[in-house]
Protein backbone atom coordinates (compact mmCIF):
# COMPACT_ATOMS: atom_id res chain seq x y z
CA UNK A 1 0.00 0.00 0.00
CA UNK A 2 1.42 3.35 -0.97
CA UNK A 3 1.87 6.16 1.47
CA UNK A 4 -0.34 9.15 0.91
CA UNK A 5 0.13 12.70 2.21
CA UNK A 6 -1.95 14.50 4.80
CA UNK A 7 -4.50 16.34 2.72
CA UNK A 8 -4.67 13.96 -0.23
CA UNK A 9 -7.33 11.30 -0.73
CA UNK A 10 -5.73 7.92 -0.32
CA UNK A 11 -5.68 5.32 -3.06
CA UNK A 12 -5.93 1.56 -3.00
CA UNK A 13 -9.52 1.37 -1.81
CA UNK A 14 -11.25 -1.93 -1.81
CA UNK A 15 -13.20 -3.17 -4.84
CA UNK A 16 -16.67 -1.75 -5.07
CA UNK A 17 -16.09 0.46 -2.02
CA UNK A 18 -14.84 3.12 -4.39
CA UNK A 19 -18.17 3.41 -6.22
CA UNK A 20 -20.07 5.43 -3.67
CA UNK A 21 -23.63 6.46 -4.34
CA UNK A 22 -25.41 8.38 -1.60
CA UNK A 23 -28.18 5.79 -1.45
CA UNK A 24 -25.86 2.80 -1.83
CA UNK A 25 -25.27 2.52 1.89
CA UNK A 26 -28.86 1.38 2.36
CA UNK A 27 -28.87 -1.40 -0.25
CA UNK A 28 -27.22 -3.92 2.05
CA UNK A 29 -27.64 -1.94 5.20
CA UNK A 30 -27.98 -4.59 7.89
CA UNK A 31 -24.55 -3.81 9.45
CA UNK A 32 -25.60 -0.18 9.77
CA UNK A 33 -29.11 -1.00 10.98
CA UNK A 34 -27.61 -3.34 13.57
CA UNK A 35 -25.23 -0.64 14.76
CA UNK A 36 -28.06 1.88 15.06
CA UNK A 37 -30.13 -0.60 17.05
CA UNK A 38 -27.24 -1.20 19.44
CA UNK A 39 -26.76 2.56 19.75
CA UNK A 40 -30.43 3.15 20.59
CA UNK A 41 -30.54 0.34 23.14
CA UNK A 42 -27.30 1.57 24.70
CA UNK A 43 -28.72 5.09 24.99
CA UNK A 44 -31.86 3.85 26.72
CA UNK A 45 -29.84 1.65 29.08
CA UNK A 46 -27.87 4.75 30.11
CA UNK A 47 -30.90 6.50 31.60
CA UNK A 48 -32.70 6.41 34.93
CA UNK A 49 -30.58 4.80 37.62
CA UNK A 50 -28.09 3.70 34.95
CA UNK A 51 -27.11 7.24 33.85
CA UNK A 52 -23.33 7.21 34.40
CA UNK A 53 -22.90 10.96 34.93
CA UNK A 54 -25.28 10.67 37.89
CA UNK A 55 -24.68 7.18 39.24
CA UNK A 56 -20.90 7.60 39.42
CA UNK A 57 -21.26 10.44 41.93
CA UNK A 58 -20.82 9.88 45.64
CA UNK A 59 -24.34 11.12 46.42
CA UNK A 60 -26.40 11.65 43.26
CA UNK A 61 -29.64 13.58 43.26
CA UNK A 62 -32.71 11.35 43.50
CA UNK A 63 -35.58 12.39 41.23
CA UNK A 64 -39.22 11.25 41.19
CA UNK A 65 -39.59 7.55 40.34
CA UNK A 66 -36.22 6.97 41.97
CA UNK A 67 -34.26 8.01 38.89
CA UNK A 68 -30.86 9.63 39.41
CA UNK A 69 -29.45 12.98 38.29
CA UNK A 70 -26.16 14.79 38.75
CA UNK A 71 -25.99 17.14 41.72
CA UNK A 72 -25.59 20.02 39.24
CA UNK A 73 -29.03 19.20 37.87
CA UNK A 74 -30.53 22.56 38.85
CA UNK A 75 -27.81 24.51 37.02
CA UNK A 76 -28.68 22.61 33.84
CA UNK A 77 -32.38 23.33 34.35
CA UNK A 78 -31.96 27.11 34.66
CA UNK A 79 -31.86 27.77 30.88
CA UNK A 80 -35.17 25.91 30.58
CA UNK A 81 -36.61 28.15 33.30
CA UNK A 82 -35.69 31.15 31.16
CA UNK A 83 -37.40 29.63 28.13
CA UNK A 84 -40.43 28.85 30.29
CA UNK A 85 -40.77 32.51 31.21
CA UNK A 86 -39.69 32.24 34.85
CA UNK A 87 -38.67 35.43 36.71
CA UNK A 88 -35.12 36.57 35.82
CA UNK A 89 -33.83 36.03 39.34
CA UNK A 90 -34.30 32.29 38.81
CA UNK A 91 -31.99 32.09 35.80
CA UNK A 92 -29.84 35.23 35.38
CA UNK A 93 -27.02 33.64 37.38
CA UNK A 94 -27.17 30.40 35.37
CA UNK A 95 -23.79 28.80 34.75
CA UNK A 96 -24.88 27.06 31.55
CA UNK A 97 -26.66 29.83 29.64
CA UNK A 98 -23.60 30.36 27.44
CA UNK A 99 -24.49 26.95 25.96
CA UNK A 100 -27.91 28.23 25.01
CA UNK A 101 -28.23 26.32 21.73
CA UNK A 102 -28.80 23.01 23.50
CA UNK A 103 -31.81 24.15 25.58
CA UNK A 104 -33.21 25.96 22.53
CA UNK A 105 -33.13 22.72 20.56
CA UNK A 106 -34.43 20.67 23.47
CA UNK A 107 -37.18 23.03 24.62
CA UNK A 108 -40.03 21.87 22.33
CA UNK A 109 -39.59 18.25 23.43
CA UNK A 110 -38.89 19.12 27.07
CA UNK A 111 -42.01 21.32 27.22
CA UNK A 112 -44.09 18.50 25.75
CA UNK A 113 -42.64 15.36 27.33
CA UNK A 114 -40.98 16.63 30.49
CA UNK A 115 -37.35 17.17 31.33
CA UNK A 116 -36.20 13.54 31.43
CA UNK A 117 -38.09 12.07 28.48
CA UNK A 118 -37.82 15.22 26.38
CA UNK A 119 -34.13 15.50 27.19
CA UNK A 120 -33.51 11.87 26.31
CA UNK A 121 -35.34 12.18 23.00
CA UNK A 122 -33.44 15.29 21.87
CA UNK A 123 -30.16 13.71 22.98
CA UNK A 124 -30.89 10.57 20.97
CA UNK A 125 -32.02 12.56 17.93
CA UNK A 126 -28.89 14.72 17.98
CA UNK A 127 -26.65 11.70 18.54
CA UNK A 128 -28.22 9.62 15.79
CA UNK A 129 -28.15 12.57 13.40
CA UNK A 130 -24.47 13.18 14.09
CA UNK A 131 -23.57 9.51 13.75
CA UNK A 132 -25.55 9.06 10.52
CA UNK A 133 -23.99 12.16 8.94
CA UNK A 134 -20.57 10.86 9.96
CA UNK A 135 -21.21 7.39 8.53
CA UNK A 136 -22.33 8.88 5.21
CA UNK A 137 -19.22 11.07 5.19
CA UNK A 138 -16.90 8.12 5.80
CA UNK A 139 -18.82 6.03 3.27
CA UNK A 140 -18.24 8.62 0.57
CA UNK A 141 -14.55 9.04 1.41
CA UNK A 142 -13.46 5.58 2.46
CA UNK A 143 -16.05 3.10 1.23
CA UNK A 144 -18.41 0.67 2.86
CA UNK A 145 -15.90 -1.17 5.05
CA UNK A 146 -14.67 2.05 6.63
CA UNK A 147 -18.25 3.18 7.21
CA UNK A 148 -19.11 -0.11 8.93
CA UNK A 149 -16.09 0.28 11.21
CA UNK A 150 -17.18 3.82 12.10
CA UNK A 151 -20.78 2.75 12.70
CA UNK A 152 -19.87 0.05 15.20
CA UNK A 153 -17.12 2.00 16.93
CA UNK A 154 -19.61 4.80 17.56
CA UNK A 155 -22.55 2.54 18.39
CA UNK A 156 -20.60 1.08 21.31
CA UNK A 157 -18.65 4.21 22.27
CA UNK A 158 -18.96 4.77 26.05
CA UNK A 159 -18.40 8.49 25.53
CA UNK A 160 -21.91 8.73 24.09
CA UNK A 161 -23.53 6.73 26.86
CA UNK A 162 -21.84 8.61 29.68
CA UNK A 163 -23.76 11.79 28.81
CA UNK A 164 -26.82 10.81 26.79
CA UNK A 165 -29.15 9.84 29.63
CA UNK A 166 -29.48 13.29 31.20
CA UNK A 167 -30.84 16.56 29.72
CA UNK A 168 -27.52 18.37 29.80
CA UNK A 169 -25.51 20.08 27.06
CA UNK A 170 -22.71 17.53 27.47
CA UNK A 171 -24.81 15.20 25.31
CA UNK A 172 -23.82 17.19 22.21
CA UNK A 173 -20.08 16.62 22.67
CA UNK A 174 -19.91 13.55 20.43
CA UNK A 175 -22.27 14.59 17.61
CA UNK A 176 -20.88 18.14 17.57
CA UNK A 177 -17.31 16.83 17.43
CA UNK A 178 -18.20 14.56 14.51
CA UNK A 179 -19.89 17.36 12.58
CA UNK A 180 -17.08 19.78 13.40
CA UNK A 181 -14.50 17.29 12.16
CA UNK A 182 -16.36 16.94 8.87
CA UNK A 183 -16.23 20.72 8.55
CA UNK A 184 -12.47 20.64 9.11
CA UNK A 185 -12.05 18.02 6.40
CA UNK A 186 -13.88 20.24 3.92
CA UNK A 187 -11.82 23.27 4.99
CA UNK A 188 -8.66 21.26 4.34
CA UNK A 189 -9.58 20.65 0.70
CA UNK A 190 -7.76 22.76 -1.87
CA UNK A 191 -11.06 23.56 -3.57
CA UNK A 192 -12.43 25.29 -0.45
CA UNK A 193 -13.18 28.90 -1.44
CA UNK A 194 -13.09 31.92 0.85
CA UNK A 195 -16.87 31.92 0.98
CA UNK A 196 -16.96 28.24 1.91
CA UNK A 197 -14.24 28.79 4.50
CA UNK A 198 -16.26 31.49 6.23
CA UNK A 199 -19.50 29.50 6.11
CA UNK A 200 -17.84 26.33 7.40
CA UNK A 201 -15.98 28.21 10.13
CA UNK A 202 -19.24 29.88 11.15
CA UNK A 203 -20.98 26.51 11.21
CA UNK A 204 -18.29 25.12 13.49
CA UNK A 205 -18.60 28.28 15.59
CA UNK A 206 -22.32 27.63 16.06
CA UNK A 207 -21.41 24.29 17.65
CA UNK A 208 -19.62 26.20 20.41
CA UNK A 209 -22.86 27.77 21.64
CA UNK A 210 -24.13 24.24 22.21
CA UNK A 211 -20.95 23.15 24.03
CA UNK A 212 -18.17 25.70 24.39
CA UNK A 213 -15.63 23.11 25.53
CA UNK A 214 -15.07 22.24 21.86
CA UNK A 215 -13.39 25.62 21.37
CA UNK A 216 -10.25 24.17 22.92
CA UNK A 217 -9.98 21.53 20.19
CA UNK A 218 -11.63 22.71 16.99
CA UNK A 219 -10.29 26.28 16.87
CA UNK A 220 -6.59 25.35 17.20
CA UNK A 221 -7.17 22.45 14.81
CA UNK A 222 -8.58 24.78 12.15
CA UNK A 223 -5.65 27.16 12.55
CA UNK A 224 -3.20 24.25 12.32
CA UNK A 225 -4.78 23.06 9.08
CA UNK A 226 -4.46 26.45 7.41
CA UNK A 227 -0.91 26.93 8.68
CA UNK A 228 0.24 23.47 7.55
CA UNK A 229 -1.25 24.02 4.12
CA UNK A 230 0.45 27.42 3.83
CA UNK A 231 -2.82 29.28 3.63
CA UNK A 232 -1.96 31.58 6.51
CA UNK A 233 -3.68 34.54 4.87
CA UNK A 234 -7.00 32.76 5.45
CA UNK A 235 -6.54 32.45 9.21
CA UNK A 236 -8.14 35.84 10.11
CA UNK A 237 -11.25 35.01 8.08
CA UNK A 238 -11.49 31.57 9.69
CA UNK A 239 -11.08 33.07 13.16
CA UNK A 240 -13.89 35.54 12.58
CA UNK A 241 -16.17 32.73 11.48
CA UNK A 242 -15.21 30.53 14.42
CA UNK A 243 -15.77 33.11 17.14
CA UNK A 244 -18.59 35.41 16.01
CA UNK A 245 -21.43 33.06 17.11
CA UNK A 246 -20.00 32.91 20.63
CA UNK A 247 -19.34 36.65 20.81
CA UNK A 248 -22.85 37.45 19.59
CA UNK A 249 -24.43 34.97 22.01
CA UNK A 250 -22.53 36.34 25.00
CA UNK A 251 -23.39 39.91 24.01
CA UNK A 252 -27.11 39.12 23.82
CA UNK A 253 -27.03 37.23 27.11
CA UNK A 254 -25.17 39.98 28.95
CA UNK A 255 -26.53 43.22 27.52
CA UNK A 256 -29.88 41.93 26.35
CA UNK A 257 -30.89 39.59 29.18
CA UNK A 258 -28.72 40.81 32.05
CA UNK A 259 -26.92 37.48 32.51
CA UNK A 260 -23.71 37.48 34.53
CA UNK A 261 -21.02 35.95 32.35
CA UNK A 262 -18.25 35.88 34.96
CA UNK A 263 -18.96 33.02 37.34
CA UNK A 264 -17.11 30.18 39.05
CA UNK A 265 -17.61 27.95 36.02
CA UNK A 266 -16.67 30.33 33.21
CA UNK A 267 -13.68 32.04 34.79
CA UNK A 268 -11.52 28.94 35.30
CA UNK A 269 -9.60 29.18 32.02
CA UNK A 270 -9.18 32.93 32.44
CA UNK A 271 -7.48 32.27 35.78
CA UNK A 272 -5.18 29.67 34.21
CA UNK A 273 -4.30 32.03 31.37
CA UNK A 274 -3.52 34.74 33.91
CA UNK A 275 -1.06 32.38 35.63
CA UNK A 276 0.77 31.97 32.30
CA UNK A 277 1.05 35.75 31.95
CA UNK A 278 3.26 35.69 35.05
CA UNK A 279 5.50 32.96 33.69
CA UNK A 280 8.71 34.97 34.14
CA UNK A 281 8.37 34.76 37.91
CA UNK A 282 6.91 31.26 38.02
CA UNK A 283 9.49 29.12 36.22
CA UNK A 284 10.07 26.88 39.27
CA UNK A 285 6.38 25.88 39.21
CA UNK A 286 6.55 25.02 35.52
CA UNK A 287 9.74 22.99 35.86
CA UNK A 288 8.26 21.10 38.78
CA UNK A 289 5.19 20.29 36.71
CA UNK A 290 7.31 18.90 33.86
CA UNK A 291 8.32 15.94 35.99
CA UNK A 292 4.71 14.77 36.21
CA UNK A 293 3.91 15.11 32.51
CA UNK A 294 4.82 11.64 31.13
CA UNK A 295 2.66 9.68 33.55
CA UNK A 296 -0.16 12.22 33.32
CA UNK A 297 -0.06 12.09 29.54
CA UNK A 298 -0.34 8.30 29.48
CA UNK A 299 -3.17 8.21 31.99
CA UNK A 300 -5.16 11.00 30.37
CA UNK A 301 -4.67 9.40 26.96
CA UNK A 302 -6.31 6.17 28.08
CA UNK A 303 -8.77 7.53 30.64
CA UNK A 304 -10.21 10.23 28.36
CA UNK A 305 -11.66 7.63 25.99
CA UNK A 306 -12.28 4.59 28.17
CA UNK A 307 -9.09 2.54 27.59
CA UNK A 308 -9.98 0.37 24.62
CA UNK A 309 -10.43 2.89 21.81
CA UNK A 310 -7.07 4.60 22.52
CA UNK A 311 -5.44 1.16 22.79
CA UNK A 312 -6.86 0.02 19.46
CA UNK A 313 -5.63 3.26 17.85
CA UNK A 314 -2.08 2.49 18.98
CA UNK A 315 -2.29 -1.13 17.85
CA UNK A 316 -3.78 -0.10 14.52
CA UNK A 317 -1.06 2.49 13.99
CA UNK A 318 1.60 -0.20 14.45
CA UNK A 319 -0.35 -2.50 12.17
CA UNK A 320 -0.49 0.12 9.43
CA UNK A 321 3.26 0.68 9.63
CA UNK A 322 3.76 -2.89 8.48
CA UNK A 323 2.15 -2.07 5.13
CA UNK A 324 4.00 1.16 4.48
CA UNK A 325 1.89 3.25 6.78
CA UNK A 326 -0.99 5.66 6.49
CA UNK A 327 0.18 9.18 7.09
CA UNK A 328 -2.03 11.23 9.34
CA UNK A 329 -4.42 13.51 7.51
CA UNK A 330 -3.86 17.17 8.28
CA UNK A 331 -7.21 17.23 10.13
CA UNK A 332 -6.13 14.35 12.35
CA UNK A 333 -2.85 16.16 12.95
CA UNK A 334 -4.68 19.35 13.86
CA UNK A 335 -6.95 17.74 16.42
CA UNK A 336 -4.08 15.83 18.03
CA UNK A 337 -1.89 18.95 18.16
CA UNK A 338 -4.76 20.94 19.68
CA UNK A 339 -5.29 18.24 22.31
CA UNK A 340 -1.60 18.14 23.23
CA UNK A 341 -1.46 21.93 23.42
CA UNK A 342 -4.52 22.01 25.67
CA UNK A 343 -3.00 19.30 27.89
CA UNK A 344 0.24 21.27 28.25
CA UNK A 345 -1.64 24.52 28.84
CA UNK A 346 -3.46 22.97 31.79
CA UNK A 347 -0.75 20.76 33.27
CA UNK A 348 2.32 22.98 32.92
CA UNK A 349 0.56 26.09 34.19
CA UNK A 350 2.10 27.83 37.21
CA UNK A 351 0.18 27.63 40.44
CA UNK A 352 -3.24 29.27 40.28
CA UNK A 353 -6.18 29.56 42.72
CA UNK A 354 -9.57 27.89 42.44
CA UNK A 355 -10.55 24.76 40.52
CA UNK A 356 -7.49 22.76 39.51
CA UNK A 357 -7.84 21.50 35.95
CA UNK A 358 -4.47 19.78 35.97
CA UNK A 359 -3.93 16.09 36.66
CA UNK A 360 -5.82 12.95 35.70
CA UNK A 361 -9.03 13.51 37.64
CA UNK A 362 -10.79 15.28 34.77
CA UNK A 363 -9.55 13.31 31.76
CA UNK A 364 -12.94 13.94 30.13
CA UNK A 365 -11.62 17.33 28.99
CA UNK A 366 -9.68 15.55 26.27
CA UNK A 367 -12.57 13.41 25.05
CA UNK A 368 -12.92 15.13 21.62
CA UNK A 369 -9.72 13.43 20.43
CA UNK A 370 -11.84 10.29 20.05
CA UNK A 371 -12.74 11.45 16.55
CA UNK A 372 -9.12 10.98 15.44
CA UNK A 373 -9.15 7.40 16.69
CA UNK A 374 -12.40 6.66 14.87
CA UNK A 375 -11.47 8.27 11.56
CA UNK A 376 -7.98 6.75 11.50
CA UNK A 377 -9.31 3.28 12.24
CA UNK A 378 -12.01 3.74 9.61
CA UNK A 379 -9.56 5.00 6.98
CA UNK A 380 -7.20 2.12 7.49
CA UNK A 381 -9.92 -0.49 7.77
CA UNK A 382 -11.59 0.71 4.59
CA UNK A 383 -8.43 0.64 2.49
CA UNK A 384 -6.88 -2.71 3.25
CA UNK A 385 -7.35 -5.39 0.57
CA UNK A 386 -10.08 -7.78 1.66
CA UNK A 387 -8.03 -10.92 1.18
CA UNK A 388 -4.94 -9.67 3.00
CA UNK A 389 -3.76 -10.87 6.36
CA UNK A 390 -3.59 -7.26 7.51
CA UNK A 391 -7.30 -6.88 6.80
CA UNK A 392 -8.04 -9.90 8.97
CA UNK A 393 -5.90 -8.46 11.74
CA UNK A 394 -7.72 -5.15 11.37
CA UNK A 395 -11.04 -6.95 11.72
CA UNK A 396 -9.77 -8.46 14.96
CA UNK A 397 -8.63 -5.07 16.31
CA UNK A 398 -11.86 -3.25 15.47
CA UNK A 399 -14.02 -6.20 16.53
CA UNK A 400 -12.24 -6.52 19.87
CA UNK A 401 -12.68 -2.78 20.47
CA UNK A 402 -16.40 -2.98 19.71
CA UNK A 403 -16.84 -5.95 22.06
CA UNK A 404 -14.80 -4.37 24.85
CA UNK A 405 -16.61 -1.05 24.62
CA UNK A 406 -19.92 -2.90 24.40
CA UNK A 407 -19.00 -4.63 27.65
CA UNK A 408 -18.57 -1.19 29.24
CA UNK A 409 -21.78 0.24 27.77
CA UNK A 410 -23.94 -2.68 28.89
CA UNK A 411 -21.93 -3.38 32.03
CA UNK A 412 -24.56 -1.87 34.30
CA UNK A 413 -26.78 -4.86 33.56
CA UNK A 414 -24.29 -7.36 34.93
CA UNK A 415 -22.31 -5.42 37.52
CA UNK A 416 -19.12 -5.10 35.48
CA UNK A 417 -16.14 -3.82 37.43
CA UNK A 418 -14.62 -2.73 34.10
CA UNK A 419 -17.61 -0.45 33.51
CA UNK A 420 -17.27 1.03 36.96
CA UNK A 421 -13.55 1.65 36.53
CA UNK A 422 -13.83 3.06 32.99
CA UNK A 423 -16.53 5.57 33.93
CA UNK A 424 -14.79 6.59 37.14
CA UNK A 425 -11.43 7.16 35.44
CA UNK A 426 -13.11 9.26 32.75
CA UNK A 427 -14.25 11.74 35.38
CA UNK A 428 -12.95 11.16 38.89
CA UNK A 429 -15.53 13.24 40.73
CA UNK A 430 -16.14 10.36 43.10
CA UNK A 431 -14.39 7.36 44.70
CA UNK A 432 -14.26 4.16 42.63
CA UNK A 433 -17.12 1.69 42.31
CA UNK A 434 -19.97 4.07 43.16
CA UNK A 435 -21.71 3.09 39.94
CA UNK A 436 -22.15 -0.51 41.07
CA UNK A 437 -23.05 0.63 44.56
CA UNK A 438 -25.85 2.89 43.36
CA UNK A 439 -27.22 0.29 40.96
CA UNK A 440 -27.48 -2.09 43.87
CA UNK A 441 -29.02 0.59 46.07
CA UNK A 442 -31.54 2.03 43.58
CA UNK A 443 -31.98 -0.94 41.27
CA UNK A 444 -31.34 -1.32 37.55
CA UNK A 445 -34.13 0.85 36.13
CA UNK A 446 -33.85 2.82 32.89
CA UNK A 447 -36.52 5.39 32.07
CA UNK A 448 -39.93 3.77 31.90
CA UNK A 449 -39.39 1.65 35.01
CA UNK A 450 -40.62 3.90 37.78
CA UNK A 451 -39.94 2.78 41.35
CA UNK A 452 -43.17 1.88 43.06
CA UNK A 453 -43.81 3.41 46.50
Amino acid sequence: MRRVGGGQPMGNRVGNDQAVVSSGIFRTGWPFAGAMLVLLVGCWLSTGTLAPYAATQASPLELPCGYLANTDHFFHLQPFLMLEGAPPEQWQSALMLRRILYPLLAWPLVATLGILWGGLLINVLLTVAGVVVWILFIYRREGRAGAIASAWLLATYPGIMYWVGLPYSYAVIVPATLVGCIGLFVISEESCSLRQLFLLSSGIGVLFIAYDGLLNTLVPAALWILWRQRRVSRIPLALVGLVWPTVLTLAVLHWGLGVRLDNSNSQTYRIILDSWLHIMTAWPDVLQNVAHLPLLAIRNYFYSNFFFLPLSFLVFHLLMRRCGGIRYHVVEEGIMVATVFFFLFLNLAPHYPGWQMRGEWIARLYQPVFVVFVVYLSRGFGRLPRSSGLRRMAVVVVGATVLANGWIVFGGLHGSAITDLAYQRFYQHTPPFRYSYHLEKYGIRPLGFCRQP
